[in-house]
């Protein structure tokens, strides 16, 4: 055993294999302080993000979330939380013009135990109200008429809000999850936006594949569907892949995507389903991609300066999956590597042996024909 471990030991020093620390550098802590700093600077003078607020309500929504969880009683999560209500309360707002900015704000709200904000009952009838035939929820504006029809961004944050918020019927949440489920995609387990359009950009809420599958397979989550249903272990499955394909940046930089928002959700999904070792494996990735003032961006994004939204998604994901050891994305290579190096250390032990073994028996039959002839020679 010591041989082996000498023999690992040789194998990392010299650079056979990669050793890893169970945390990349910065820590996960600092990341987190930065970013709740970043969305605390940033934060408009009434709680809201932006140069023009009443666009990016759901970034409020998002940073109030993510303030909350690093601290309960802060009062810019508070101040977020009461603009959004605000914003939700007045039909007039930009909340109103499609389904998925009042689900985010709403299961915001309801996650962290702020729907007492919200003054109007009709709020939730408003939500509901954009559920479709078909179960889905309308908003996305789908070319070419752009008309608004039921997307699964919308279906997902609308639903999200509603069973967090306890106010969606058992009717309504199993036409809604039917909607979802019929957009998956058989052969690699994704799920696409509609029936003719995979992805969309400018849904800034789910602007990718990988993005998109996570928030569906979350929200399919809290509807009660676990990881033992074939449709829900097929999305993870691809989830998985996508990971190890798109977000490397913790091994090679160079070869990997921007994709901090879809990486967190990722993160989530998967800790939601307790595959805590591919949760894991998202988290150096979205580590590296802090920006130097602290916020992050996601490339699909029209600017790539930080922005409040992809901040605090950061920030959620590094907060509620379970710190461990970043490194076991990597234990296969490790096991691997390690098995052939036993085999390797093995050997050498064998063949020590081996020698020992000839090399005594050698000096016996020397020895004894020495003796046999010094004994004759008297003899004679």
């Amino acid at each position: 055993m010591r041989l082996f471990g000498l023999v690992l030991v040789g194998l990392m020093l010299s650079g056979h294999f990669q050793t890893f620390s169970a945390e990349a550098s910065p820590t996960r802590e600092v990341v987190i302080a930065n970013a709740v700093k970043w969305l605390g600077v940033n934060q408009n003078l009434d709680g809201s993000y932006g140069s023009t607020p009443q666009y990016y309500q759901h970034w409020a929504g998002a940073a109030a979330y993510a303030l909350w969880l690093n601290s309960s009683s802060s009062s810019k999560a508070s101040r977020s939380y009461t603009w959004v209500a605000s914003e939700m309360d007045n039909y007039s707002s930009g909340v109103w013009y499609e389904a998925d900015i009042p689900g985010e704000i709403l299961y915001s709200l309801a996650v962290s135990g702020n729907l007492g904000l919200l003054h109007n009952l009709s709020d939730y009838t408003a939500l509901g109200d954009f559920q479709q035939s078909d179960g889905g929820f309308a908003g996305f504006a789908e070319p070419p008429s752009y008309a608004p029809v039921a997307s699964a961004v919308d279906t997902d944050m609308a639903l999200w809000g509603l069973i967090h918020a306890r106010v969606v019927n058992a009717s309504s949440q199993e036409k809604a999850t039917s909607y979802l489920l019929s957009l998956q995609n058989n052969t690699d387990g994704s799920f696409a936006l509609t029936s003719t359009t995979v992805f969309s950009s400018f849904e800034s809420l789910a602007p990718d594949p990988i993005s998109l599958t996570a928030l569906t397979l979350i929200v399919l989550k809290d509807a009660s569907y676990a990881s033992s249903d074939s449709r829900i272990s097929h999305g993870l499955d691809y989830l998985g892949k996508a990971v190890s394909a798109s977000f490397k940046s913790s091994v090679d930089p160079s070869n990997s995507t921007g994709h901090v928002y879809a990486a967190s959700l990722a993160a989530i999904a998967f800790n939601d389903y307790g595959r805590n070792h591919d949760a894991l494996a998202s988290i150096p990735f979205v580590i590296t991609k802090q920006n130097a003032d602290g916020g992050f961006h996601d490339e699909s994004r029209g600017s790539t300066g930080s922005n409040a939204l992809d901040t605090a998604w950061a920030a959620i994901a590094l907060q509620l999956v379970p710190p461990g050891p970043e490194f076991g994305a990597y234990l296969p290579q490790l096991v691997i590597f390690g098995t052939i190096a036993g085999i390797a250390a093995l050997a050498v032990i064998v063949g020590v042996v081996v020698y020992f073994v000839r090399r005594n028996k050698t000096d016996s039959t020397e020895s004894v024909k020495g003796t046999c002839f010094q004994t004759c020679e008297s003899s004679a």
